[in-house]
């Protein structure tokens, strides 16, 4: 039945194809023509054409995690905007200035812009820390080496030797261990 009505929708659009003249012949036979049209109601669609429910995934959580991040970075840059122009507006860049006799200046007041300054001073370690953590980390390595070469050295000594601690305790003759208690638990 389906590949009936295919096969009449195929013959008729190629006769739809075809010049006026060949039409007209073919036409004349019954074996394409149609059955004749039911009447024709008119159909309100509206102003915006026949409407479909078209299914789609949700866009819900899209959106709620746009929001969430335009929240959030709004939250955080709104303050620290402000905070950066008040103080690009009232305290600006660093001055330079004679420096007094004997004094040392510490490192972070080498910085021009008052934000650098404070990061070097309060979250960023200067030059001089972080090499004395980086002396301390390989000063105990190369105790830790020192500590495994005198106890590669005990062991070789201890193995040439035939002492350690494997030769401390001389183990007992097993028929020196008295077991008539345990023939008769009993008694």
């Amino acid at each position: 039945m389906a590949g009936m009505s295919l096969l009449r929708s195929a013959a008729a659009s190629l006769v739809s194809r075809l010049q006026p003249v060949q039409r007209a012949v073919l036409g004349r036979s019954g074996l394409l023509r149609r059955a004749p049209p039911a009447a024709k109601v008119p159909v309100r669609y509206g102003s915006h054409g026949k409407r479909l429910f078209v299914i789609t995934p949700s866009t819900y959580y899209d959106k709620r995690f746009l929001q969430l991040c335009k929240f959030y970075a709004l939250l955080t840059a709104i303050p620290a905007g402000i905070a950066i122009a008040l103080i690009n507006i009232f305290i600006g860049p660093a001055e330079l200035v004679e420096i007094p006799e004997g004094y040392v200046p510490d490192p972070y007041e080498y910085y021009q812009h008052p934000i650098t300054r404070f990061l070097a001073r309060n979250i960023y370690h200067d030059y001089q820390q972080s090499y004395e953590q980086e002396m301390c980390l390989i000063h105990v390595e190369n105790e830790k080496r020192m500590l495994r070469l005198y106890e590669n050295a005990a062991r070789r000594s201890m193995r040439q030797n035939g002492d350690g601690p494997w030769y401390q305790f001389e183990t007992l003759d097993k028929n020196l261990i008295d077991n008539s208690p345990k023939a008769r638990p009993d008694e």
